[in-house]
């Protein structure tokens, strides 16, 4: 377990450093670690819009071969391997993928973690702040009774407890900067229009309407808004893929002449997408209420980012590309 764990971080070691330094820069330009979220999901979103592209350019291809694709499932109904070894041959002929679609997804997949990593631990992997240094800081703050020793053991990998802390205690701070363990300019400030982004969001009344309401009861935002924004996107992705309106009338003939019900084959990368679909959403209403608010609006800006990308790519590629084809046919 220890050997695998090493080799999962050394994998992400580029994208923590990649990612911790660009929002150090932005940070020490911004000044807001709120802003810094949203510039850097914007940007890091907009890198992904040629993948979006290329998805796109792949889609149109998978769906031109749909009656080729029907045609194989004719003559092999039975033969579910050789249906999926001449489909294979055939997307191999014309550089079509049917996983491309969901490669955007994927790729969210794996960069998240940093993202969960870095949410987490600010001081460490945005401000540079040592390990040795935070355990520093630890157990300085604990012999104070500022955290706990839980907090205190937990410091490198969760820094939050310690910038809270040292945010409302002024000697506590003078201590740490005059031991050396770190510098003044490094300790974030994360607050953002009012609200703690170091703080994780609640569904416990306890929370809510407890000692602590003033801080958890604005928290509740953050998963609202990334439900809403989730099915924002989702709506528009759904209503800006290729040929939309050919699938759906092929569905609508199939119900209404069932003798041509399974002839329109499957889209197995639409399928793919139904599973993302519901799993990201879930997944991220999940870590709202188990990681700190920041990830919450950088998902939140994240589906913001999704649903415009899902735009551009369709008025300046997809819609010209279906414009032409049935401009063909007319």
């Amino acid at each position: 377990m220890e050997l695998a764990t090493v080799s999962m971080f050394s994998i992400f070691d580029p994208l923590y450093l990649a990612f911790g330094w660009t929002m150090r820069m932005m940070y020490n330009t911004l000044d807001n670690y709120g802003l810094v979220i949203i510039v850097f999901t914007v940007i890091l979103r907009g890198l992904m819009i040629p993948l979006g592209i290329h998805q796109q350019k792949s889609t149109i291809k998978q769906q031109s071969l749909q009656g080729e694709i029907a045609e194989i499932q004719r003559l092999y109904p039975n033969d579910k391997a050789k249906q999926s070894e001449l489909q294979m041959a055939l997307y191999k002929k014309h550089g079509a993928s049917p996983v491309a679609g969901c490669l955007p997804a994927i790729l969210q997949l794996l960069i998240i973690w940093p993202i969960f990593q870095i949410m987490r631990a600010p001081l460490q992997y945005i401000m540079n702040v040592s390990k040795e240094n935070l355990t520093g800081i630890g157990s300085l703050l604990e012999t104070a009774g500022l955290i706990t020793a839980t907090e205190a053991k937990n410091a490198t990998g969760n820094n939050i407890p310690l910038m809270n802390a040292l945010h409302q205690n002024a000697a506590a701070l003078g201590q740490v900067v005059d031991k050396g363990l770190m510098e003044l300019r490094q300790l974030i400030d994360v607050n953002f229009m009012g609200i703690n982004l170091g703080l994780t969001p609640s569904w416990k009344p306890a929370d809510l309407f407890g000692a602590g309401m003033i801080q958890y009861l604005p928290l509740l935002i953050f998963p609202v808004l990334v439900v809403l924004t989730t099915m924002l996107s989702m709506k528009i992705t759904t209503a800006t893929m290729p040929n939309r309106k050919k699938k759906a009338e092929d569905k609508e003939r199939e119900k209404k002449n069932p003798a041509r019900t399974g002839q329109t084959p499957e889209d197995k990368t639409e399928s793919m997408m139904k599973s993302m679909n519901i799993m990201m959403p879930l997944f991220m209403l999940w870590t709202t209420f188990t990681m700190p608010a920041a990830l919450g609006l950088y998902w939140i800006i994240g589906n913001i980012m999704a649903a415009i990308q899902s735009l551009i790519i369709y008025m300046l590629y997809t819609r010209k590309l279906e414009d032409k084809k049935h401009g063909a046919h007319g």
